[in-house]
């Protein structure tokens, strides 16, 4: 009997998702119809503007994170200097699509040659305009394929992940791939489990898959019983959109033993909100506001920013907002400004907004304008002295001193800090914050000394999960001994593995993304207060 299907790769994206493969063919990139002639500029031309165009409907239906990925795309597409190249083919006799391909290639080639993770993952970026430009010169359709099923290929483009429907769950297999292109970013924050770096195999389209992007595994989905996915794992299946994430009726949420918890969400973006209702949960537990900004224009728009904030008060009734200051550095740089990989230990997160101050005093007033909203909590991010909590504090008095005195409706909301620095969580008495939340994603890479989306060194970081666990279990009992609430918001939160250890560490208040909660709310219901199984 032939041994089961178990090929073993890197999560790129948590989570559990079972379907049928679907094995994508490589798209044909090869030139067809009319040789080369005068109107092949044109006709290229004509293309590039299509793709654009379909770019730019697409990232109108997109939040703004996927736009502005979208956006690298349009303005690659739009710099003249990726048409000279093609140009010059044709003017040799080159058709118009064997042109654009022998360009592309060399582009593609360029960035995958590169030393750098984040820049050989840009490749990807630049299959998907090579060939986007190619079906509009051919008249061909984008692929797509059936909702519910694991795409199974050497990569996936971002225009294809952002125009498939992953609402009725599914998940990625990737020969190719990495950890840190924008579609394992895109699959992270929508929950959809993703394994790339996958070993060759013969999968055929139809064939039962299971995606496991908490281990790196893609297995036959026919040799793994269905109660194994939902014996204290995430699913990571998407919740249909419409549905709620949480049924109304498991709200509110007790440990076995009564002891009440706090089940808050995760969001990127207002739209997520409108699959989500307040009454099936405790809050929202981290906004990244980081996401809202698609170009230098956003960061400056004061207005926008406000309504945006009071909107997502409005929407939580009197139930708690916790926004996030601007985490910017490291592979989130600020809109038009260049990755820079140096500030995982350099300008990040406070450091660099107490170093930009005009872009946080905007944030701040729009902030305090929006706190009468509602039950607003802000929180600092990558804090490492008391010094730059100090420096914050002063920037929201000195800026509700100003709308004072311009008459300008504001309140002041209870400032957090978020524990991912160490230094920090070893000393929490020392710090002026009303409230923290651990961020375990960037402690993890901290007390792991590695990047979790450096393909090189990422098993480090998931091999350092028990230290993880073993420091929290040492520093939440710090800060509560300060008598200031303690939340976490990585994505330990919604990890049912993890759960038990996270109560046996104190926490009570839970955030994680909103398709986790359904199976991170069932573990909890069944675990008493100090971690134990509940009996009977």
């Amino acid at each position: 009997m032939p041994e089961a299907l178990r090929l073993k790769g890197q999560g790129a994206s948590p989570g559990i998702a079972r379907g049928p493969a679907y094995v994508m063919a490589p798209e044909d990139g090869r030139a067809r119809g009319v040789r080369a002639n005068g109107s092949d500029a044109a006709r290229l031309a004509e293309a590039v503007d299509r793709a654009v165009e379909d770019l730019r409907d697409l990232a109108g239906r997109s939040d703004l994170e996927s736009a502005a990925i979208l956006e690298f795309q349009i303005e690659m597409l739009r710099d003249p200097a990726l048409l000279e190249p093609s140009l010059e083919r044709m003017h040799r006799g080159a058709e118009a699509g064997v042109a654009w391909a022998a360009t592309m290639d060399a582009y593609v080639a360029s960035f995958e040659e590169a030393e750098d993770e984040h820049i050989r993952a840009r490749g990807a970026d630049m299959m998907d305009i090579r060939q986007q430009v190619l079906r509009a010169l051919h008249g061909e359709r984008p692929p797509d394929f059936p909702q519910g099923s694991i795409l199974v290929g050497r990569d996936i483009a971002p225009s294809l992940f952002l125009s498939h429907d992953w609402s009725r769950g599914g998940g990625i297999a990737l020969f190719g791939g990495s950890v840190a292109s924008h579609v394992a970013t895109l699959a992270r924050s929508r929950g959809v489990p993703m394994v790339v770096g996958v070993p060759s195999a013969e999968i055929e389209t139809g064939m039962e898959l299971v995606v496991d992007g908490d281990d790196g595994v893609v297995e036959d989905g026919s040799a793994v019983p269905a109660s194994a996915l939902a014996a204290g794992r995430a699913s990571g299946i998407p919740v249909p959109i419409g549905e709620p994430a949480v049924a109304a009726d498991e709200f509110p949420l007790s440990t076995a033993d009564g002891i009440r918890l706090t089940l808050q969400a995760n969001i990127d973006h207002p739209s997520e909100l409108r699959h989500l209702s307040p009454t099936n949960v405790d809050g929202i537990g981290l906004f990244r506001t980081e996401y809202l900004m698609a170009s230098p224009a956003d960061l400056a728009d004061e207005e926008r920013q406000v309504a945006i904030y009071t909107e997502m008060l409005a929407w939580a009734g009197g139930l708690p907002v916790t926004i996030r200051l601007l985490d910017f550095g490291a592979d989130k740089p600020p809109p038009g400004e260049a990755t820079d990989p140096s500030s995982f230990l350099g300008l990040r997160g406070i450091r660099l907004l107490l170093a930009r101050p005009d872009m946080l005093r905007t944030q701040v007033r729009a902030l305090l304008r929006a706190a009468p909203a509602g039950r607003l909590r802000v929180l600092l991010p990558m804090v490492t002295a008391p010094s730059e909590v100090e420096q914050t504090r002063a920037v929201f008095a000195e800026e509700a001193a100003r709308l004072s005195a311009r008459g300008v409706s504001h309140a002041m909301p209870p400032l957090g800090l978020m524990v991912e620095v160490p230094a920090a969580a070893l000393m929490p008495e020392a710090f002026a914050a009303e409230f923290f939340s651990f961020g375990t994603n960037d402690l993890a890479q901290y007390l792991s000394a590695s990047a979790r989306d450096n393909a090189a060194v990422s098993p480090l970081y998931a091999a350092a999960r028990a230290a993880v666990l073993r420091f929290l279990a040492m520093t939440v009992p710090l800060v509560a001994a300060t008598g200031r609430s303690v939340g976490i918001c990585g994505d330990l939160a919604g990890d049912p593995t993890a759960l038990p250890a996270l109560l046996s560490c104190g926490f009570r208040d839970f955030s994680m993304a909103p398709r986790r909660m359904t199976l991170a709310r069932a573990a909890l219901s069944r675990l008493n207060a100090d971690g134990s199984e509940a009996r009977g």
